[in-house]
């Protein structure tokens, strides 16, 4: 097969969920909630604060000894006492003195000083069946269970600062504060829900206006799976779905209102209700709305109405493609940060799959990123390749295999501050064959926009949204959503409510380049990232010659040289790349009259 053929084959694809590898080992930073259950922090007493409560958690997942899968307590809260001569609620010795008002109860507690870990530990050790968390700052994290957790069997949740203010200021007031704990399931008599992941959203948060010019060719599939958590089985259950959209002046309509119904729905089950498919081409660019509510027939009260209603956002703009959401300047929101555990440091890719239906119509011409580092270590100096791929599944089976990911453009970014690396970058791509600015698709394709980290910190994450969840997406639409290479391509990667920050910035395409090369010298370096051997696929439409080569790392420095000679006007090299460290290497490649430079990482 020669590199001609690679480049310009446009294969007609919608990748398949079929068998998907699982992602063994995750490091998180920031994940809130579960995925495997409807857990809820809930106050149901007093009447003035009753209500759901976001937290940080800590699972099994995480280390520690317990799963929110099989909990749920109910119980007083009750402030924790240290044993420590200032008597504070900061648990981090080994006992509470105040054990005998804690016993049976939730504790509450504060972060600060020790590993949340200990504080739990404590807690349970006094007798107390459930533990909440105050934090000493804005919002909610991920909570590492330390050396301690693994021992901790109660459930543990982080609350805010002004949540946990609330909390307490009916705490000191003498009320009885009451909160569950858990898993909602079986919990109320009459109680159905959706989630984020439960309903069907666009398989894009974002994309271009030329890629929904024409009705069809961009529908919105909408539903949701409706579970029923309560105990009583629900009849004549109805869901509603409206999507509002704002054109750019700022004016609001509401441009899509449908009802569905559900005759009945038995205790802990869940049915899925489908309305009509929604055409954004009438409308085109501007912000869409998607708002989907579901309730119970008259005469019945859901007893916890907090996750009946599930608004999402779409975003019909001039040149970006994102799978997270995008405030109104078009800027990535994202909130934590995670990356592969089964290796010390980099490498490792993540991005996002997307799939052109009209690629033809857009050139990539950037990528943009977001990382993020643990406190005390920064990125100064770090290097972030942004690529553009495409994904030719040439034995059809829905599966990322070894050459099936071709690289098509590229560009480096190298971080020259301390300070924001949780904000976004942007990265110019130059096509690999051509050496020209950006890189047209074709139609039907699969593309994968990804940011590489071939660093040595064990601290560096790719941000991700948590507010985006594509799990009943992708099983409707049955494609992947953002795959993740840590030695081998995992076209899931960290699962569908996992998204990267990363997008793709695009402009109008007119003509295809790629199409029309003459006179050039081709070169494709595979496998890319490589551990040992290089092999280079060479074309030219003339006589090659003698090839000469040059091996540069980032900083300039020649690293290896050489000359080669192909046999024929395409043929196949190797070089022997084993004695290079890991990172990111430019290769520059002549004849005399014609050259190539390409990028290519050391694994």
């Amino acid at each position: 097969m020669t590199l001609s053929f690679l480049y310009r084959l446009r294969i007609s694809l919608r990748p398949t969920h079929r068998s998907i590898p699982a992602l063994v080992l995750v490091a998180l930073l920031g994940f809130l909630g579960t995925a495997s259950a409807q857990v809820i922090l809930f106050v149901s007493q007093p009447a003035s604060i009753t209500g759901s409560y976001t937290f940080g958690p800590g699972d099994a997942a995480q280390g520690w000894g317990y799963s929110y899968d099989s909990v749920q307590v109910q119980s007083r809260l009750a402030l924790g006492t240290s044993s420590n001569a200032g008597g504070d609620s900061l648990a981090c010795d080994t006992n509470l003195i105040n054990a005998s008002a804690v016993a049976g109860k939730i504790c509450v507690l504060y972060r600060g000083s020790c590993e949340f870990g200990v504080k739990a530990l404590a807690a349970q050790r006094a007798g107390a069946i459930g533990c909440i968390i105050i934090n000493h700052s804005a919002g909610v994290l991920n909570m590492g269970p330390g050396g301690a957790g693994g021992l901790v069997t109660i459930p543990v949740m982080l609350v805010s600062n002004s949540d946990g203010a609330l909390i307490r200021q009916r705490m000191d007031s003498g009320d009885s504060v009451v909160v569950f704990m858990g898993d909602k399931t079986g919990y109320f008599l009459n109680d159905i829900g959706i989630g984020n992941g439960s309903v069907i959203r666009p398989t894009e948060f974002s994309i271009p206006t030329s890629q929904a010019l024409n009705a069809g060719e961009y529908l919105f599939r909408l539903g949701a799976a409706v579970k029923n958590y309560g105990q009583n089985a629900q009849t004549n259950l109805s869901m509603n779905v409206k999507i509002n959209f704002t054109n750019p002046a700022g004016l609001t309509n509401t441009v899509y209102n449908q009802n569905a119904t559900l005759a009945t729905l038995a205790s802990d089950s869940t049915d899925t209700l489908r309305t009509p498919d929604f055409d954004p081409s009438a409308f085109g660019r501007g912000r869409y709305n998607i708002a989907y509510t579901i309730s119970m027939p008259s005469g019945t009260t859901d007893q916890f109405p907090a996750d009946n209603l599930v608004n999402q956002g779409f975003v019909i703009n001039s040149n970006i493609i994102s799978k997270v959401r995008l405030d109104s300047l078009g800027n990535m929101q994202s909130s934590g940060g995670i990356r592969p555990t089964d290796a010390t440091a980099g490498p490792y890719d993540f991005g996002i799959w997307y799939y052109a239906n009209k690629g033809s119509r857009l050139k990539v011409d950037s990528i943009r990123f977001s990382f993020v580092t643990n406190p005390g270590t920064n990125l100064l100096n770090e290097s972030i390749l942004g690529k553009v791929s495409q994904w030719l599944d040439l034995n059809q089976d829905g599966l990322v295999d070894a050459g099936e990911i071709v690289d098509l453009a590229d560009g480096i970014y190298t971080y020259t501050d301390t300070s924001g690396s949780n904000s976004q970058r942007s990265v110019l791509v130059t096509d690999i064959i051509n050496n020209t600015p950006g890189v047209i698709l074709a139609d039907t394709s699969v593309y994968l926009f990804s940011a590489y980290y071939a660093g040595s910190q064990t601290a560096v994450f790719t941000n991700v949204d948590p507010q985006v969840d594509y799990t009943l997406t992708r099983g409707i639409y049955q494609q992947y959503i953002s795959p993740v290479y840590s030695g081998t391509w995992n076209p899931n990667g960290f699962g569908p409510n996992r998204v990267p920050a990363v997008s793709a910035v695009t402009s109008s395409a007119t003509a295809s380049v790629r199409e029309n090369i003459q006179n050039t010298l081709e070169v494709r370096a595979f496998p890319n990232p490589v551990s040992d051997r290089l092999n280079l696929l060479v074309r030219n439409d003339g006589p090659i010659g003698v090839l000469q080569y040059s091996i540069n790392d980032l900083s300039g420095r020649r690293v290896a040289s050489g000359t080669e000679t192909p046999e024929g006007a395409g043929s196949t090299l190797t070089l022997g790349v084993a004695t290079l460290e890991p990172g990111i290497y430019h290769l520059h490649i002549s004849n005399g009259k014609l050259a190539r430079t390409l990028r290519f990482i050391k694994r």
